[in-house]
């Protein structure tokens, strides 16, 4: 199941990838190297594709804007750490995998690679409709980006 998750989201990220020219350099908050591009934005979710330098690294932030995101890495490797500062936990989230970050989770990624990353990142807003399913708030994302 989670195979099957990954690899439509990975397809969809890919599909999109030509539509979507994003300004490279200095990102959101002054990230030098983090370039983000919003991909879609509706009431219930909103999806960005995320392209980060090497060495370059987005400090810990948090979303609140609903009840998880989800990070899925396309291009290669990136590090993402999470928890609260001094304790924060790593792991190296591979093309393909996903990985979950509930609601005003502190957290940051970090391209540890030669080359630049591209990711994209779910976000689930807190609309009644959208819920902790995964699944059904994927189904929701495509069908949006469906009807573009």
């Amino acid at each position: 199941m989670l195979k099957t998750f990954s690899m439509v989201v990975m397809i969809v990220a890919l599909s999109c990838e030509p539509a979507l020219t994003q300004q490279r350099g200095q990102g959101r908050g002054g990230n030098t190297g983090v370039s983000p591009s919003t991909i879609m934005d509706t009431p219930d979710v909103r999806v960005a594709r995320v392209q980060i330098d090497a060495g370059a690294v987005r400090p810990s932030h948090s979303h609140n804007e609903g009840p998880f995101h989800m990070f899925i890495p396309i291009t290669g490797p990136v590090e993402v750490f999470f928890g609260p500062e001094g304790k924060e936990e790593r792991e190296t989230v591979a093309p393909g995998q996903v990985h979950f970050f509930k609601s005003n989770t502190p957290h940051g990624f970090r391209n540890l690679g030669s080359t630049a990353v591209t990711f994209v990142e779910i976000f689930v807003k807190n609309t009644g409709r959208a819920n902790n399913n995964p699944l059904q708030s994927l189904a929701l994302a495509l069908n949006a980006l469906r009807n573009k």
